[in-house]
């Protein structure tokens, strides 16, 4: 039985010039990932996805906005950069311990591509970048494959702007 739900978020980076994407070996699940991890409480879920990416490889992120998401902040309400999608993923206890589901704010970064990775040890032991029409032989799941062919797809449509 799912026992909660744990907010995260995930920074899937991205090369518009190449239709590539920069994945991780994620040692606890064994699998081709997008960096990101659990929010810290409080944290706003892009921070967190940048904190995560910075955390895990290094580098610092631009937040990408895909779907030309409206702009209606006011003067006394601000907005959150909108995330490419927001995922409801169920952990296995083999995972994490406990079965558990992932609330997970999916952004898209792009990165310096000139800047050298800093894999963090712990969790990480490999990162490569991985075509768009090669993600299918990934050992990963599912969703993240859907998730690289959705950003692929509107990418190619050309209308990206970064996020500031």
């Amino acid at each position: 039985m799912v026992s909660s739900n744990h907010y995260v978020a995930t920074g899937y980076v991205y090369d518009r010039n190449t239709d590539r994407f920069l994945l991780i070996w994620q040692k606890k699940s064994g699998k081709w990932l997008a960096p990101g991890g659990h929010l810290n409480g409080g944290e706003e879920p892009h921070k967190g996805a940048q904190r995560e990416l910075f955390e895990e490889i290094g580098v610092e992120g631009r937040l990408l906005n895909l779907l030309e998401t409206p702009q209606v902040e006011t003067q006394a309400t601000a907005q959150l950069p909108t995330p490419f999608c927001i995922l409801f993923e169920k952990i296995s206890a083999e995972i994490e311990g406990e079965e558990h589901m992932h609330i997970d704010f999916v952004y898209v970064v792009e990165i310096n591509l000139s800047e050298p990775l800093t894999l963090r040890a712990q969790e990480i032991s490999l990162a490569k970048w991985a075509a768009s029409e090669d993600i299918d032989h990934l050992d990963t799941y599912e969703n993240v494959k859907h998730v690289c062919r959705a950003i692929s797809s509107i990418s190619k449509g050309g209308k990206t702007r970064e996020i500031r």
